[in-house]
């Protein structure tokens, strides 16, 4: 397995991880099939994330461009997991459907760049780069997570509006 792969495939977790929590399976994924053990990770993954984007959301408007670029540079990469998959779980991933490992590595891209211009102190393209990085979560849980995240399913055909 190429490191490349591996990076894709470990960090492609992230994005599974919602299924885990929830029980989702996500399409050509059952999730239920998932290992406890990942299952487990899965789950503090998206803890993590979730805390990390608080963070970013809340240093933002103070300008804390070092709280920032440390919880972008965590994101991308894989807080927990890159610490604890083992070979045996990497394995498991293997299969993950290439909308998933696609999905990923947009996270992963972006949370770099969100580092990057934190780094840089440039307000505008910090909330920039955090915008497109939510956008890359809005469209996992739009694309894979519809029963844990309703808001995004399509509304239901209204009526032509006349005036």
């Amino acid at each position: 397995m190429s490191t490349r792969f591996a990076t894709v495939t470990a960090g492609s977790v992230v994005l599974l991880a919602a299924f885990a929590v929830v029980g989702e399976t996500p399409p050509s994924t059952d999730a239920s099939a998932l290992s406890q053990d990942l299952r487990a990770l899965l789950q503090a993954e998206m803890k993590e994330l979730q805390a990390g984007v608080q963070t970013v959301a809340a240093s933002l408007p103070s300008g804390n461009w070092d709280a920032i670029a440390t919880s972008a540079v965590a994101m991308k990469q894989s807080y927990v997991l890159e610490k604890k998959l083992t070979e045996a779980l990497k394995q498991e991933l293997a299969g993950l459907p290439d909308g998933f490992k696609a999905l990923d590595e947009r996270f992963h891209e972006r949370a770099e760049k969100l580092a990057v211009a934190a780094r840089s102190r440039d307000a505008e393209a910090v909330s920039f780069q955090f915008s497109r990085l939510l956008e890359t979560c809005a469209a996992c849980h739009a694309s894979y997570a519809q029963a844990q995240f309703p808001a995004f399913k399509a509304p239901p055909p209204t009526e032509p509006h006349h005036h």
